[in-house]
């Protein structure tokens, strides 16, 4: 299902070795060492069961054709520059260096009800409610490895980027965390890759949505469906149907935003996705 052609990641220079072209994991490598992109590093076998840790938040690590890696989701405010991180775990300390090139987004200015923009104290109270919940989540980490080759979850037209700056009837807004893929209503929306869902709801921002948990720190979201169609605590095989696109919450328009998370930090889905 939405199978697609597979793309070879290039070099990528790190400070200790290169990762090798013919056995690296499979991604979109213009998303390498930017802000919400991802940084990849070759570890051996004991650290990979050993796992690194970076400033408290858990690092995903995997095993990709008979080697292993460590990927870190880069913060989309992170300033351009050399970075040092140190990683560590029960029993070693090491330190990288990685290079954050500069990365360009646009702009996009968008109207909605003044609802949104002006919420009353009621729903300002809702809005706190939503996010204390949610927030609890975004840290959720299960040890199995995530199937890191995603597919689209929805066959439609991407009408959002990632990174961009929202402006909303006007005034300035979070940047956009993720992509918007539109749709006519109720398209199926399908797991781009398995997991289990970890949460499930109807929020005043997001209307109806689902919060998948990938394995080890890589989480997803999708919200203003208008059909949920699986619930908390269910196991999702890739391209097993989760929702239908709608337009609740704050939407112009049937479309889903999709939104990917890793170490806590929010990244551009596309560098996941295998059949672009």
């Amino acid at each position: 299902m939405y199978k697609g052609f597979l793309r070879k990641i290039g070099y990528l220079f790190i400070f200790f070795s290169p990762v090798i072209l013919n056995a690296s994991p499979i991604f979109q490598k213009e998303f390498f060492n930017i802000q919400g992109g991802i940084y990849l590093h070759e570890i051996n076998e004991k650290e990979y069961f050993d796992g690194y840790t970076l400033n408290g938040k858990n690092l995903l690590t995997i095993k990709k054709n008979d080697r292993f890696y460590l990927i870190y989701g880069i913060p989309y405010g992170i300033s351009p520059g050399v970075k040092e991180i140190i990683i560590s775990n029960v029993n070693s300390k090491k330190s990288l260096k990685l290079t954050i090139n500069k990365t360009k987004f646009g702009r996009q200015d968008i109207t909605v009800s003044k609802t949104y923009t002006k919420p009353s104290e009621k729903n300002i109270e809702r809005i706190i409610k939503e996010k204390n919940i949610i927030s609890k989540y975004r840290n959720t980490w299960s040890k199995r490895d995530p199937d890191i080759e995603f597919i689209y979850p929805v066959k439609g037209r991407v009408t959002g980027v990632f990174g961009t700056e929202r402006y909303y009837n006007g005034e300035k807004g979070r940047y956009h965390n993720g992509i918007d893929i539109a749709a006519s209503i109720n398209t199926a929306i399908v797991a781009p890759s398995s997991g289990k869902v970890i949460l499930t709801g109807d929020f005043f921002y997001n209307g109806k949505f689902v919060y998948i948990d990938h394995g080890k720190g890589l989480l997803s979201v999708f919200i203003h469906l208008n059909e949920i169609n699986t619930s908390q605590g269910k196991f999702v095989k890739k391209g097993e149907l989760i929702g239908k696109i709608g337009s609740t919450g704050r939407s112009t328009g049937p479309h889903v935003h999709w939104s990917v998370i890793l170490n806590q930090n929010y990244v551009n889905p596309m560098v996941f996705l295998t059949n672009n």
